[in-house]
């Protein structure tokens, strides 16, 4: 898996580029007035998008029909769900509570229906299947609800597209790209809050699944394309850099794009580059893949940047508590704002209702850097003490379980020819 550890990284800077996002729009002040943050932040959308997209390549590699047949049976399916669960639902839950708990510090008007409601929905999932207005009780979670039912659909995927062609695969891949370019054109179409587009992209089953499934394809035809031997790895890894500074450029004109024409001007270029982008993030990814040479980055002489960059000590530590730091950054900021506002104004409520979160305080930028020590130390904490401890408990305890159920007896009809052969010497 050393060709996909630049991965690890990635999610890094996709956890930490959501997270600066959401710190400069929502709880920075700017220095030049305008309730504008110091730094707006890059295209942290397409972070969103590369979530999805990343996470189903390194399944494709763990869990081929190819070249493991781990899901070919029911057993192999649920130690696959259950290894999922374990993954997500510590820190997904965990998060969803102190969600639920902080409402009742910072609301100045707090509907306790309403927000039991909107917990019970996110318990079970539904903020994924409805826009996030209508069950925000678990905020950011509502990825997290999306990776489940990704991972869910996976093993029946997984099974099929085995035996898909080539062109298949990378038709498969066109459509997920066309239905997310169509949603992106539906959403501009009716861009009343109250249409059809607005709802339809809002609905992240719906709009995010294809990326998950498109990198599920991607990950079978890299797989199929490490098989064949003879590529170019010197090619792939100047393409991928060549794709890395145009990305780049993609990211930063978002604070240029807002500063001149508004926040709404940029959601609508941000939504329209995060679907439309979709072929060349995928083309970026497996060049990253590809561009890997073992006899290279042996010797530390990698040609291809953006795998250096992406393998940094640092990036490859954020990446291992990428889901964390996601999930838990707006309870830090939402603690920490309110303290602020408690400390300055005498009242730690911040925010109107459960369906306005315009802070009527908003902590100075040069409060930034601390945002970042908190939200970074506490992911690391929560990770280390909490997430990963309770993820192996969960995976052990049902191992365990599974071990200790004693096997069926073994018949003529069921055992395997060597078996067969002593059972009837025995009789």
């Amino acid at each position: 898996m050393q060709d996909m550890l630049p991965f690890q990284g990635l999610r890094g800077i996709c956890a930490m580029a959501i997270f600066l996002g959401h710190q400069t729009e929502m709880f920075l002040l700017s220095p030049w007035g305008g309730g504008q943050g110091i730094i707006v932040g890059l295209e942290f959308l397409q972070a969103v998008s590369l979530f999805f997209l990343l996470s189903g390549i390194p399944l494709s590699r763990l869990y081929s029909s190819r070249t493991t047949g781990k899901l070919e049976t029911w057993k192999g399916c649920h130690h696959f769900w259950l290894k999922r669960f374990a993954r997500l639902a510590p820190i997904y839950y965990l998060t969803l509570i102190l969600n639920f708990v902080i409402l009742f510090i910072i609301c100045e008007q707090m509907d306790l229906l309403a927000a039991t409601t909107s917990f019970v929905g996110c318990a079970i999932l539904m903020q994924s299947w409805f826009p996030v207005s209508l069950i925000n009780v678990g905020g950011v979670l509502w990825q997290v609800a999306v990776f489940a039912f990704g991972y869910l659909l996976f093993p029946f995927l997984s099974g099929r597209i085995y035996h898909w062609t080539d062109a298949s695969l990378y038709g498969g891949i066109l459509t997920t790209w066309l239905l997310s370019a169509a949603l992106w054109y539906g959403f501009n179409q009716w861009i009343d809050p109250k249409g059809f587009g607005w709802w339809v992209w809002h609905v992240h089953c719906i709009s995010r699944l294809p990326h998950f499934v498109a990198g599920v394809l991607l990950g079978e035809v890299l797989e199929r394309k490490r098989g064949g031997g003879n590529i170019n790895h010197r090619l792939f890894g100047s393409l991928t850099d060549t794709l890395s500074f145009l990305l780049l450029l993609t990211a930063i004109q978002a604070p240029i794009v807002q500063w001149y024409y508004g926040l709404e001007i940029r959601s609508s270029i941000s939504i329209g580059l995060e679907a439309w982008l979709l072929p060349i993030h995928a083309l970026w990814l497996a060049g990253i893949v590809l561009a890997y040479n073992q006899e290279e980055e042996e010797l530390e002489r990698c040609s291809c940047w953006t795998r250096r960059v992406l393998s940094f000590p640092l990036l490859l530590a954020l990446g291992d508590v990428s889901l964390v730091l996601y999930c838990i950054h707006l309870v830090i900021l939402f603690l920490y704002t309110s303290t602020y506002a408690y400390l300055t104004t005498g009242d730690a409520r911040i925010a109107p209702s459960i369906v306005d979160y315009t802070l009527r305080v908003q902590t100075p930028w040069w409060h930034a850097p601390i945002h970042w020590i908190l939200v970074i130390s506490a992911s690391f904490a929560v990770s280390k003490w909490f997430e990963a401890p309770l993820r192996k408990r969960i995976v052990a305890t049902s191992t365990q379980n599974a071990r200790t159920v004693p096997p069926p007896p073994t018949t003529i009809a069921s055992a395997a020819p060597s078996e067969k052969t002593a059972l009837v010497s025995s009789t």
